[in-house]
Parts: structure tokens; C-alpha cells; sequence
């Protein structure tokens, strides 16, 4: 294992958590500007509803972002290791770790965003077993492929 590069991907996973936040605090303030604030009629009686669903979209997108980058930086990383031992680990516990960091970023980001409208939207515990899910899962699929990146030497 080496735990500068554990480290290392774990940040590029948080950087990129912090823009997947940004850009889903965008969408869905948008979202609440169009459906909330400025509408009336049947659309302002449900636009509350449709608010929170648009968060909650937006909000799974972000998470299932995770996994592919986890995949995109475990093979990367897993072609530098020495072996398929410590491309596993290295890979596993950068990504996994990394996507922690990452929903618990992105998430943080877009559940602060939310403005008055927003009242049915989820809050951070509410996506806390979705983000450890994420991350398990981006672990996962790190250390599967770092062990396949080791065969790109």
C-alpha cells in the first residue's frame, strides 16, 4: 500500500466532490427558481414536491458519480503498483475513502444551497446511508480496478 497515493486520490475524489456539489446546487436552485419562487397557480401548490424531488435527483446523480471515477482512478493508479496486493489496497482505500470525502462534500454543498422552497428537501442525515453505500461500493470497484491496472505495465 502506499499511502501518498491512498491520500492523493482521496483528494482528487473530494476536489471533484466539491464542483459535482456546486454544479447540483446550481441545477437545483434553478429547479426551485422555476417551480417554487416565481410560480402560481397548481404549479405553486405542487412546486414544493417537485423542489424536493429535483433535489433529491440531483443529489443520487452526484453519488452515482462516484463509482465511475473510482474505476477511472483505480485503473490509472493501479498501473503504477508493484503488485496486485498493494494496487488493491492502495486503490480500495484511496477510492473508497475518497468517495466519502466526496459525497460528504457534494452533499453538504447542495443540502446548504437549499432556499426557502426547499422545506421537503432531504437533509444530510437523510443521505448519510447513500453516501456510505456509495463509498463502499467506489471501494470496491477502486480495488478491482487497480488489480486490472496492474496488468497495463
Amino acid at each position: 500500500m502506499n499511502a501518498n497515493q491512498v491520500g492523493l486520490v482521496a483528494a482528487a475524489f473530494a476536489l471533484v466532490g466539491v464542483g459535482a456539489g456546486i454544479v447540483g446546487a446550481a441545477a437545483t436552485g434553478w429547479a426551485e427558481a422555476a417551480l417554487a419562487t416565481a410560480a402560481t397557480g397548481e404549479t405553486a401548490r405542487f412546486g414544493p414536491v417537485f423542489v424536493a424531488q429535483s433535489y433529491l435527483a440531483a443529489t443520487a446523480t452526484v453519488l452515482v458519480g462516484a463509482v465511475p471515477l473510482a474505476g477511472v482512478l483505480g485503473v490509472l493508479v493501479g498501473s503504477r503498483a508493484r503488485g496486485v496486493v498493494s494496487a488493491a489496497t492502495t486503490c480500495g482505500l484511496g477510492t473508497g475513502l475518497g468517495a466519502l470525502a466526496y459525497g460528504l462534500v457534494a452533499v453538504t454543498v447542495i443540502v446548504v444551497s437549499q432556499g426557502d422552497a426547499a422545506a421537503q428537501a432531504h437533509g444530510l442525515v437523510d443521505a448519510l446511508v447513500p453516501t456510505l453505500a456509495t463509498a463502499f461500493v467506489s471501494g470496491a470497484v477502486g480495488a478491482s480496478t487497480g488489480v486490472l491496472g496492474t496488468v497495463m505495465r
